[in-house]
């Protein structure tokens, strides 16, 4: 992804992350694979979630053409999405348990993980600048950072770590599953969603958001 809207910063598309909260640096991280530049941990503050959050809500509307529908009814619409779109993630999931009858890891497959498990450990940011973009019922998410620990000790520029793209029902799986790790984190976020099921009644379990 590039953001033309100061200068032309480059940022590395992720397709697939997770999020995890780490109570030692009270922190929610999202692990990311870059493809060929490596993994990242990426540092999320109660602070920076309130932000992301916020630019999800605020996109919803366009994202999924809800301004077309009388504002009566965006409760009604929006809870249905979010319904449909919690559902398909658990469809995701049971569908990507292993089966019983799958085949046993070939040798191939024992080279590969024995190639990952030397692989060298991801790089650390600290999340402080958040892009986002709105294309085609695409949502793209962008994050400049500061390296970590680095930053703590010498001067640091923000550099751009990664890059997210979203489809709607993604939107509303992330919203969901960073109002969970907050929850899990014991941050109360001043959040107000009536259409919004109650988070707690949601598995825990959503590591893995895109497949």
């Amino acid at each position: 992804m590039t953001d033309s809207t100061q200068t032309d910063t480059t940022y590395w598309l992720s397709q697939q992350f997770k999020i995890t909260f780490g109570a030692y640096e009270d922190r929610l991280i999202v692990t990311a694979n870059r493809g060929e530049h490596g993994p990242v941990n990426l540092l999320l503050t109660r602070r920076m979630v309130m932000i992301v959050l916020h630019e999800l809500l605020s996109k919803l509307a366009d994202l999924t053409g809800l301004s077309k529908t009388p504002a009566q009814h965006w409760q009604e619409v929006l809870q249905m999405a979010h319904q449909q779109a919690m559902q398909a993630k658990q469809d995701a999931d049971q569908a990507a348990e292993p089966s019983v009858a799958d085949t046993p890891p070939t040798l191939a497959d024992v080279s590969q993980a024995a190639a990952a498990s030397v692989a060298p450990p991801p790089e650390l940011y600290l999340a402080t600048e958040l892009v986002i973009q709105l294309e085609d019922k695409q949502l793209t998410m962008a994050f400049k950072g500061l390296p970590m620990p680095k930053a703590m000790v010498t001067a640091s520029a923000h550099e751009p770590v990664l890059a997210i793209s979203l489809q709607p029902e993604h939107v509303h799986q992330l919203i969901q599953l960073l109002i969970t790790k907050s929850q899990e984190a014991q941050w109360h976020l001043p959040l107000s969603l009536p259409w919004l099921e109650n988070p707690q009644s949601q598995p825990t379990s959503l590591g893995t958001l895109i497949h």
